[in-house]
């Protein structure tokens, strides 16, 4: 193969490993002062992942989309068919708009957040929320 193909290759075959294909879950985003901060857009929670101690955690969520949204906290379950329990959660917002802060008290475990809008967290409008003990 001539040089400049085989650069080429190797550029492509760098980018590859630099992109990170084949993903896997995002490191999670440790909050200190339980307080998220969340925004909403089609059809994404950023931060994706994020790791809290346990007792009242207050969410804060702007929309920053072009669609209504909402946060709602679910336990994560693998259950098949189970509906996930309902934690509470912010109210709809409209494109633009910031949620009132919402204070919830969660206990150690996994939870999810998602927009319960239409098929939004089917699009994938979802994140995980790991809740770890007081102490640790």
């Amino acid at each position: 193969m001539p040089p400049a193909p085989r650069a080429i290759l190797a550029l492509l075959g760098a980018a590859a490993l630099i992109a990170g294909c084949g993903g896997g879950a995002p490191d999670p985003v440790t909050d200190r002062d339980a307080t998220l901060q969340l925004r909403l857009d089609e059809y994404r929670i950023i931060p994706a992942a994020i790791k809290v101690r346990s007792g009242r955690i207050r969410i804060v969520a702007r929309n920053r989309g072009v669609l209504t949204h909402n946060v709602k906290v679910e336990e994560a379950t693998n259950r098949e068919g189970a509906t996930p329990i309902d934690y509470g959660g912010t109210a709809t917002m409209q494109p633009g708009q910031s949620a009132p802060g919402v204070t919830l008290r969660l206990f150690p475990g996994r939870y999810r957040l998602v927009c319960t809008i239409g098929n939004h967290e089917n699009l994938g409008q979802y994140a995980e929320l790991q809740v770890t003990a007081a102490d640790s």
